[in-house]
C-alpha cells in the first residue's frame, strides 16, 4: 500500500541524512580497526562485524548507537568468550573513548567513539542457528534474515513503524519498556507488507496475537501451538523466522499491546503527525499542583548503592512497585495506578496513585462461614476482645464485625511495613524516602528535568497522541 503524503513528509524527517551515515560508518570503523589490531597483536582469530538497525538500514535519523559483534570460532570455550577474549575487547577499546562494562545475559563493553555510542559483543561465528550458544548467537543470521526480505522501500516502512512505536511507547523489549524490539519491527514489515498494512492488521489484535513469520501456514500452526506451551504468559506469538521455537515478542506486555491497538485505530480515524512526534511534556509545577488537589499520590524514593544490569534494576522496582500494590490492598488502601522511574546509576523513584491518603473510618472485617465452628468462635471472641463494632450476623448469615485499623495514615503503613515489600535482592536493605507528593515535593523532584517529565506523565496520565483519537 502506497504512504499517505502525510506518511511521505514523516518519513523525509526520520530517514538519516547522508552525513549521519558518515558518522556512524566513521565510527564503527575506528572501533573495528581497534578491535583488529589488539586481536592480532594477541594473535587471535575473530570477525568484527556490524549488526543491528545499521547493518539492517532501518535506523532513524537521530539515532546515535551502533552494534558490534566480535564473532569468534565456534570452538572456543564459553568461559575464555566471557572471560579472557571479553577482556581482550575491554582493552581494545579502551584507548579510543569512555566506555563502560555492561552485563544483561550476555556481557559487552559500550563505548563513546565521536558522539556515538557502540555496544561491543563478544559472539560466536556459527553455521547454523541450531550451533546457537549464547543468547547472542542469532544477531548475525536475523541480519542475514531482514536483509534478504526487505527492499528499500519497505526499509522505509519499517522506519515509520519504529517511529511509530517510540512515539507512543512501545519500542524497546527492555524490561522497562516491554514492547517490540528492532528486530520484531522489522518482522512486522515483511509479515504485513508495509506500514499501513500492518497498522491496519494492529488495529484488529485482540490477545492472543499470532503473527505469520514463517510463511508456511501449517509449519506455522504448529509451531504456535508449541510456542503457547513454553510461553504461557505471552499475549503476542511470532516465531523467529531463524530460530522458530523463540518467541520475537515474548517482551510485549499486555499494557504495550492495549497502548498500540488503541493508537493504531485512532491513527487510522484520524492521521495526525502527533503519532510520531516524541517529546518530554514538562507542565508548570502549578499545573501539576492543581491536578493533584484531591489525589492521593505517594512517592518512596529509593538509592542505588552499587551498579545494578539495567534489566535487573527494572525487573526488581517492577517487583516492589507490583508487592506495594498487594501489601496496601491488604489494608484497604487500593493503588489506582504506579509508575516507576530510575537514572539506572544513583536512584529509583516508584510513585503510587491510591484511593485515599487517609481512612479514619472503622474497617469491615469478614469472618468465617457460620459452620466452621472453631474458627467462627475464635472470629467472635477476637472481636469482642478488641472492643470492636460487633460481631453480628448479615442478613446473607456473614459473620461481620466494624473495628479500629491499624493504620489509618498510608504513609505509616507504608514506612512501618518495608520489610513487606522491599523483597528484590538490591533493596532488600534499602531505607526509602516515603511521602505525599504536594508543592514543596514538586517543587524539589522537578529540578530534575527527566523526572519533571516523568512525574508530568504521571499525573496528567492521558496521552498527547490519545487527544487525537476524536476528531
Amino acid at each position: 500500500m502506497k504512504l499517505t503524503e502525510l506518511e511521505l513528509e514523516v518519513l523525509r524527517e526520520i530517514k538519516p541524512k547522508p552525513e549521519e551515515y558518515e558518522l556512524l560508518h566513521r565510527a564503527f570503523n575506528r572501533v573495528r580497526e581497534a578491535v583488529a589490531r589488539e586481536l592480532e597483536r594477541q594473535g587471535i582469530e575473530a570477525e568484527v562485524t556490524v549488526q543491528g538497525s545499521l547493518a539492517h538500514d532501518t535506523w532513524l535519523s537521530g539515532d546515535r548507537d551502533i552494534d558490534v559483534f566480535v564473532l569468534f570460532p565456534k570452538t572456543t570455550p564459553i568461559e575464555e568468550l566471557r572471560g579472557k577474549y571479553f577482556q581482550v575487547l575491554v582493552n581494545a577499546v579502551a584507548s579510543i573513548g569512555e566506555y563502560e562494562l555492561r552485563y544483561a545475559e550476555h556481557p559487552y563493553v559500550r563505548v563513546h567513539v565521536n558522539g556515538v555510542e557502540a555496544d561491543i559483543v563478544p559472539a560466536y561465528k556459527l553455521d547454523s542457528p541450531s550451533e546457537v550458544r549464547t543468547a547472542v548467537d542469532r544477531t548475525p543470521f536475523h541480519t542475514e534474515y531482514v536483509n534478504s526480505k526487505l527492499t528499500n522501500e519497505l526499509r522505509d516502512h519499517v522506519r515509520l513503524l519504529k517511529k511509530f512505536m517510540k512515539s507512543i511507547g512501545v519500542y524497546g523489549a527492555e524490561i522497562r519498556v516491554k514492547g517490540f524490539s528492532g528486530y520484531a519491527v522489522e518482522l512486522l514489515v515483511i509479515a504485513y507488507g508495509g506500514f499501513r498494512e500492518a497498522i491496519k492488521e494492529i488495529s484488529t489484535w485482540k490477545p492472543p496475537v499470532y503473527i505469520n513469520t514463517l510463511g508456511d501456514r501449517e509449519k506455522f500452526a504448529e509451531v504456535a501451538k508449541k510456542l503457547r506451551e513454553k510461553y504461557p504468559e505471552s499475549v503476542v506469538y511470532a516465531p523467529d523466522p531463524v530460530d522458530p521455537m523463540r518467541n520475537t515478542m515474548a517482551s510485549v506486555s499486555r499494557e504495550s499491546l492495549a497502548k498500540i491497538v488503541i493508537a493504531a485505530n485512532c491513527y487510522l480515524n484520524n492521521p495526525s503527525r502527533e503519532y510520531f512526534v516524541e517529546k518530554a511534556r514538562t507542565a508548570p509545577v502549578a499545573e501539576l499542583l492543581r491536578s493533584i488537589r484531591d489525589r492521593c499520590i505517594v512517592l518512596l524514593e529509593l538509592g542505588i548503592a552499587n551498579a545494578i544490569p539495567p534489566d535487573t534494576l527494572w525487573g526488581e522496582l517492577y517487583r516492589i512497585a507490583d508487592r506495594v500494590s498487594k501489601v496496601l490492598a491488604n489494608h484497604e488502601f487500593y493503588v489506582l495506578d504506579y509508575s516507576v522511574w530510575s537514572d539506572e546509576k544513583t536512584m529509583a523513584v516508584i510513585a503510587l496513585e491510591i484511593d485515599s491518603c487517609s481512612k479514619t473510618y472503622p474497617r469491615l472485617y469478614r469472618g468465617p462461614s457460620f459452620w466452621i465452628r472453631g474458627r467462627a468462635m475464635d472470629f467472635i471472641k477476637k472481636h469482642i476482645e478488641r472492643n470492636s463494632y460487633g460481631p453480628w450476623i448479615s442478613r446473607r448469615g456473614e459473620l461481620l464485625s466494624l473495628s479500629k485499623r491499624k493504620y489509618s495514615n498510608v504513609i505509616d503503613l507504608l514506612i512501618d511495613r518495608t520489610w513487606e515489600y522491599l523483597v528484590a535482592p538490591h533493596f532488600k536493605n534499602a531505607k526509602p524516602l516515603i511521602y505525599a507528593l504536594d508543592g514543596e515535593a514538586l517543587t524539589r523532584i522537578t529540578s530534575n528535568r527527566e523526572v519533571h517529565s516523568w512525574i508530568t506523565e504521571f499525573i496528567l496520565k492521558r496521552p498527547d497522541w490519545m487527544e487525537k483519537c476524536i476528531d
